[in-house]
């Protein structure tokens, strides 16, 4: 006589509702990671190659060099601001001052 089987129990997955195996680490319907230390160490290791810059009025450059680890400030462009003055015959004399002035100081000196 063949005994039968015992069913194998499963429990719901938390994420999806699909009936997994008790044991398993990572859900094989939606790919989630049900182990607590494997998600957190998937989640720092996400974060470390992933990291968030948030960029605005003109900020992002300097943290981009600032996460990159370049950290190098760059020139203000004296250069093309004196050959647009030459060129626009003098009118272009009150953009270079307030570029100038307005600069972001943590990215250009």
């Amino acid at each position: 006589m063949e005994e039968a089987a015992a069913p194998i129990a499963t429990i719901d997955c938390p994420y999806c509702a699909e009936p997994i195996n008790p044991k398993s680490k990572k859900c094989k319907h939606c790919g989630e990671i049900l182990d607590p230390q494997m998600r957190e160490l998937e989640l720092l290791k996400s974060q470390r190659n992933n990291p968030q810059v948030f960029m605005n009025a003109g900020g992002g450059a300097a943290a981009a060099a600032a996460a990159s680890g370049t950290g190098m400030l760059r020139r203000f462009p004296h250069l093309m601001h004196i050959l647009l003055v030459i060129f626009t015959g003098g009118f272009w004399i009150p953009g270079y001052i307030l570029m100038y002035l307005f600069r972001n100081k943590r990215y250009y000196y």
